[in-house]
């Protein structure tokens, strides 16, 4: 479930979402799409986020309930499924830079209340396209770092059981150690298996910045913008078509928090080379700079 789309390199693995369970000059960053304009007013904010729908796969993963974290997001392009994204208030959504740097996102649709990718255009699914597509200015596309984009939609979305919007952190933090993050996407469900038709989920147990500088991948390979999480050994990671969804945190009893977007890794579940994720955090103030007062954030449960 993850997109390979910086999988070019044999070094670059994009991690993608299956449950199977120094760089040279940055370049541009901004691509605006003003030809769509919204058409509904701001909805009413009486809602909270975070909160998954009550439970009744990703490498080494499980399949979901239908919508039981109703803020993954599909992005398709030319009629493929090829990256996931996370909806965080009712006017963006949070993704990875490799999803969409160098694209034209004209070509790409936004799909939410989507479990099953065989029935994308059921009743209950909701597609919106790109108004305004703001790739981090920092944004390495040969280390990956900074990977991650915001995308404005074209039309207001208004919440309901099975579109709900995920919670950001409240504060910049780097240690996640002792929580398990739990990913969710239709990436491939080992590295050289077919994406998911459902959408998985793994756990994968947080790695301090120490155990992931001392992974295969070396010390130099991972920067302060970025998150590990995975088994020494191996056993379950995000995958290919997984880049650009979101890992979050159990922060109460069902009670979730946004901490990471799927990025890269070096093929899928390998040994000692943990899957590496864009650590959200670090990017609270470049997100909420970008969120406008007439859309709806909702309130942390």
């Amino acid at each position: 479930m993850q997109d390979f789309l910086g999988y070019c390199s044999s070094f670059l693995l994009l991690l993608s979402l299956t449950l199977v369970q120094s760089a040279p000059q940055l370049k541009q960053v901004e691509a605006y799409y003003d030809d769509y304009d919204a058409t509904t007013s701001a909805p009413d904010c009486d809602c909270v986020c975070g909160v998954p729908n009550p439970k009744t796969r990703v490498v080494g993963g499980n399949v979901t309930m239908p919508n039981e974290f109703p803020w993954v997001v599909a992005l398709e392009r030319r009629n493929k499924f090829y990256c996931g994204a996370t909806l965080i208030s009712s006017k963006h959504v949070l993704t990875a830079a490799h999803c969409i740097d160098g694209f034209n996102t004209r070509e790409i649709k936004v799909y939410m209340g989507v479990h099953n990718r065989l029935a994308m255009n059921s009743e209950t699914t909701l597609v919106r396209k790109i108004k305004k597509a703001v790739v981090h200015p920092k944004f390495d596309i040969f280390s990956f770092d900074n990977d991650i984009a915001m995308l404005h939609l074209n039309e207001e979305v208004e919440f309901t059981q099975i579109i709900k919007p995920a919670c950001l952190p409240t504060q910049a933090r780097s240690d996640y150690t002792g929580y398990n993050g739990i990913v969710a996407g239709w990436g491939r469900l080992g590295e050289k298996k077919s994406t998911a038709i459902e959408l998985m989920k793994v756990d994968v147990p947080m790695m301090t910045m120490e155990q992931c500088r001392k992974s295969g991948y070396g010390e130099n390979r991972i920067t302060d913008n970025m998150i590990c999480a995975g088994y020494t050994e191996g056993k379950k990671d995000a995958c290919q078509g997984d880049s650009g969804g979101p890992m979050h945190i159990n922060i109460a009893a069902g009670k979730t928090e946004l901490i990471g977007i799927v990025s890269w890794g070096r093929g899928c579940a390998r040994p000692n080379f943990p899957g590496v994720y864009t650590n959200v955090a670090t990017y609270l103030d470049w997100i909420n700079n970008q969120i406008t007062s007439d859309e709806c954030v909702c309130k942390r449960p």
